[in-house]
């Protein structure tokens, strides 16, 4: 899960708030997800959230001024130290551990009843680690607690074919499902997914993901000439500029309950 850390953490720390045009640290496109969360805890009140891959504690942070009513502890765990460094509020503890480590001892103690929380995290653990990773956060929570997160998932499948070809030809294992295809890797690993609702849309520009994952000028050119060639031009999520090439991430939220 924290493969891509060491060519990505040249964006973590300050500048991450400022990546993909300040999309991770936007209130009003964290509003859905936030919201969703709200309303889970109005329907099954917990003790402790913990955000998984939670960078900086923003999304904690929003969370808490949005429900404060909510008497919940906040655990924000992440690999990255960079990220965990960076100002939060007082009432968020940080936990630096991977999520394919995390355990429920790890930020609950005893009978608390903790709620799982994560945005953009899924793809970091590829095609094939995905079906793992499920069943180990499923390990982690007892029947009838809440998995709330943010995905990127496409709703078709071409789309999802389109991406994932882009980020083979950036040299990474990140993955992105289509939502019938999370769906059921979800239930499999003992999820039930109540309900699923679209979340903003994150726009790609070749030059922040040049700087995100080490791409020399020839590597954007050859992804130029690649993405039409190997998939056509017709790429709705996936577009041609004058000097380089925008893409789109589509994400969704969905609201899972361990079974």
């Amino acid at each position: 899960m924290n493969v891509h850390l060491g060519t990505e953490q040249v964006v973590h720390g300050p500048r991450w708030h400022t990546m993909h045009n300040g999309y991770f640290a936007n209130p009003a496109v964290a509003r859905p997800l936030v919201e969703a969360v709200c309303a889970a805890l109005d329907r099954s009140p917990a003790e402790v959230i913990v955000d998984l891959g939670g960078g900086t504690g923003f999304l904690l942070a929003q969370l808490a001024a949005a429900c404060p009513h909510q008497q919940v502890a906040l655990r924000n765990l992440d690999c990255s130290a960079a990220q965990l460094a960076q100002p939060h509020g007082a009432e968020i503890v940080p936990v630096h551990a991977t999520i394919a480590d995390f355990q429920r001892a790890d930020v609950t103690r005893g009978d608390q009843r903790l709620f799982l929380l994560m945005r953009s995290v899924l793809h970091y653990a590829g095609r094939d680690g995905l079906p793992a990773l499920l069943r180990h956060l499923r390990a982690q929570a007892r029947p009838g607690e809440s998995f709330v997160h943010q995905s990127a998932a496409f709703r078709a499948a071409d789309d999802a074919t389109c991406l994932n070809t882009l980020y083979q030809l950036m040299r990474t294992n990140k993955w992105y499902p289509t939502v019938s295809s999370l769906t059921d890797e979800l239930q499999r690993a003992g999820w039930q997914v109540k309900r699923i609702d679209p979340a903003p849309t994150l726009a790609l520009h070749h030059d922040e993901l040049a700087l995100r994952y080490a791409l020399a000028p020839a590597d954007l050119a050859e992804i130029r000439h690649q993405m039409p060639q190997g998939l056509g031009h017709d790429l709705p999520v996936f577009h041609l500029t004058a000097d380089g090439f925008r893409a789109e991430l589509h994400y969704h939220i969905f609201h899972c309950v361990a079974v």
